[in-house]
């Protein structure tokens, strides 16, 4: 009995020995949960440049700091606390192909203009900004002289170029920046006019390339095409440079500007829905015919004759608290000169609602807005306490090819104008002659987003070690052995003809060493090269 009692004893010990141990094993665990969850809350709420830094600190924190969730969650909280806009303008440097961006305060009081990151093999001033407002957290950049496309992410400071354009960089194009939320991805997407290069091809169509995604790395026709009812519109869409599309509720929106038709004054809003890629119309708010003048009117200013359309009053579409609105330019009526919002109520119906009409009769908004060539309201800022406040871009023309560009917040409670900044900058045609029209917007508004940047196939096949082993055995070769070297194999040719690898052989080959001039000439001193002295 005893001897039972002793066995079945060591057996209540043995079998509670392992559920001791299991509840000390369970006890850290927990803890460790705890103590993971207490270091995550912590980190949501460190500014964007902290979270940078700590990506280095080790590979959980890496991983955990680049998730998908962990950008979302930090992106929401942001925007629940009242993160305030910045303000990202570009400037040319000393150099012609590198442009520099940098940030700037939109509150009032002392600026520190910082720089954010350069655009190498971007030229100076012909980089225009396409998405005025940020697309969740991500801005579209062209370079019209190249005809290359980026997207950066201006908290994290990161830029990547996107794949050529082909055949289609030559055409007439407009393109624009959205995001998917059924797949969380980001899409450019661009109407192209142009001519046909095969049977089968329209001149008119839209092509898709999105960043990362399972399509590959290259641009490809959207999913449903492009209605042949909505071809005219698409037409008009991608022949107007001067303002690109706006994402918005989940679409890219065209203004198509207003013309006549049957006496009737008649314009339209295209819109793309990025998750079906599918084409709509929707019609745009109603204009009086009084507002149009009869004849082209010609202003002579500084030696330029500036053509105003007959079918004024312009406009252009922009994103504001979520929802698209159209700004209504009527600075040229001669009995009330305004800019007036207009916000979209409905798609289905139409309707629109008139919410701002800014006045200015008054000698600073005369000054400020109504003697400027160019307008533009790129959204709006809202800290709470100071109140609603809209953000407006001019470009004047000074003298020659000097531009003077101004960024103003119109305060919507007290009516007040504020300068937040004025640069001055040299613009000039593709052809070295004066420009028709004032060059395009360098103003961006962005915000404190991880939004990641997919780097392109190029990138990532140039970034590798022994790409990187063989630039530094070919910077050492003279040219005439490099140039043999593209017909090693293809990764070489890609290598030895991207822009990167270029200007890296030049600055290496050229350290050190003193100019030369080369003469040409007839007869015997056709390529005599002489020292510079």
């Amino acid at each position: 009995m005893t001897t039972g009692m002793m066995v079945c004893n060591s057996e209540k010990k043995a079998n509670a020995m392992p559920s001791s141990k299991r509840h000390k094993a369970v006890v850290p665990t927990r803890r460790a949960s705890v103590a993971e969850d207490i270091v995550t809350e912590v980190l949501l709420r460190l500014p964007i440049k902290s979270v940078v830094r700590f990506r280095a600190i080790c590979r959980s924190w890496a991983t955990l700091l680049s998730s998908e969730e962990f950008c979302r969650i930090h992106r929401a909280i942001n925007k629940a606390v009242g993160v305030p806009l910045k303000l990202m303008y570009f400037s040319p440097t000393q150099r012609f192909d590198t442009t520099a961006a940098y940030s700037c305060s939109l509150s009032p009081g002392p600026r520190d203009n910082q720089l954010l990151f350069t655009l190498d093999y971007a030229h100076g001033s012909w980089v225009e900004v396409l998405t005025p407002a940020p697309c969740h957290g991500l801005n579209l950049l062209y370079d019209a002289l190249a005809r290359a496309y980026y997207i950066c992410n201006a908290a994290t400071r990161t830029v990547v170029r996107l794949p050529p354009c082909g055949d289609a960089a030559a055409h007439r194009m407009s393109t624009g920046l959205g995001f998917d939320a059924r797949t969380r991805e980001y899409k450019v997407v661009r109407l192209i006019n142009g001519m046909r290069l095969s049977h089968e091809q329209d001149t008119i169509r839209c092509e898709v390339y999105t960043p990362g995604g399972s399509h590959g790395d290259c641009w490809r026709p959207a999913a449903r095409g492009l209605p042949f009812g909505l071809r005219r519109y698409a037409i008009s869409a991608a022949d107007d440079k001067r303002l690109s599309p706006v994402f918005a509720n989940g679409f890219l929106h065209w203004l198509i500007q207003p013309y006549h038709e049957f006496e009737r004054i008649r314009g339209a809003i295209l819109y793309f829905s990025v998750t079906e890629e599918t084409f709509r119309c929707v019609r745009s708010p109603p204009v009086p015919a009084s507002k149009f003048g009869q004849k082209p009117l010609f202003i002579a200013q500084s030696g330029f004759y500036l053509r105003c359309s007959p079918q004024l009053p312009a406009g252009h579409l922009v994103e504001m608290d979520s929802q698209l609105c159209l700004v209504r330019d009527l600075r040229n009526d001669p009995y009330h000169s305004t800019v007036e919002i207009w916000r979209l109520l409905d798609y289905s119906s139409g309707d629109w609602s008139l919410d701002h009409q800014i006045d200015l009769s008054g000698y600073v908004m005369r000054r400020e807005l109504r003697e400027p060539q160019s307008v533009r309201v790129i959204g709006s800022i809202d800290n709470g306490r100071s109140g609603k406040k809209i953000v407006i871009t001019t470009c004047k023309h000074k003298v020659h090819e000097k531009f003077e560009k101004r960024v103003h917040t119109y305060d919507l409670r007290t009516k007040d104008l504020y300068t937040i900044l004025s640069v001055t900058e040299t613009s000039k045609s593709r052809y070295g002659s004066l420009p028709c029209n004032p060059p395009a917007s360098g103003f961006s508004l962005f915000e404190d987003c991880l939004a990641p940047l997919h780097k392109t196939d190029e990138e990532l096949d140039l970034s590798s070690a022994p790409v990187k082993a063989v630039k530094e055995i070919l910077f050492r070769l003279p040219a005439k052995s490099v140039i043999q070297s593209k017909l090693i194999c293809k990764q070489w040719l890609r290598l030895i003809n991207s822009e990167s690898f270029i200007q890296s052989y030049s600055e290496h080959r050229n350290i050190g060493r003193r100019p030369k001039l080369m003469l040409a000439g007839k007869g015997f001193n056709i390529g005599t090269r002489l020292p510079y002295c």
